[in-house]
């Protein structure tokens, strides 16, 4: 009987291609919202800044992973379209507080859809140079879940300005 796990193994082209257009896609988002928090909760958008700065690592290991296997041609290096679900913003920056508690319970969704895409990776892997960087790309997702649940936590009462 075939092993159901083998039929589920990705090619090393086929990880990276995902994952580097899902890393540029954080990215995009993150900046997004490293420029829509800045006017009015800059705390927000440096949390925001800091994980997009986290995106970019992991773009770099990728594209270090790619050279290494000689597949850069997967690496994606041109932003791709945003997911629908964030397009429906009538507003650019944060406006009130509805938005911004909006944005950030946006954000922690997410976040942990990321790390699922990530484990999911990880256990379709059969690439032994994608399996550490998966796993740290995992644990990383996990972290940043738990840092925008207690930034929630602890800030939804006062993100904007004018409540600080």
């Amino acid at each position: 009987m075939m092993n159901m796990q083998a039929s589920l193994l990705l090619l090393p082209q086929e990880q990276l291609t995902l994952a580097s257009a899902h890393e540029m896609a954080e990215l995009q988002r993150y900046r997004r919202l490293t420029l829509g928090f800045l006017p009015t909760a800059p705390q927000v958008s440096r949390l925001m800044a800091s994980l997009g700065l986290q995106c970019e690592s992991r773009l770099a290991t990728l594209h270090q992973i790619a050279s290494h296997l000689d597949l850069e041609a997967c690496i994606s290096t041109v932003p791709v379209n945003p997911p629908n679900f964030e397009v429906t913003r009538q507003h650019f920056f944060v406006v009130d507080d509805g938005m911004a508690v909006q944005l950030l319970d946006q954000a922690i969704l997410t976040a942990v859809e990321s790390k699922r895409f990530f484990a999911w990776l990880l256990e379709t892997n059969a690439t032994p140079e994608l399996h550490r960087p998966f796993i740290d790309f995992v644990s990383e997702k996990e972290a940043e879940c738990h840092v925008l649940l207690e930034f929630r936590e602890h800030h939804s009462a006062s993100l904007l300005l004018h409540h600080a």
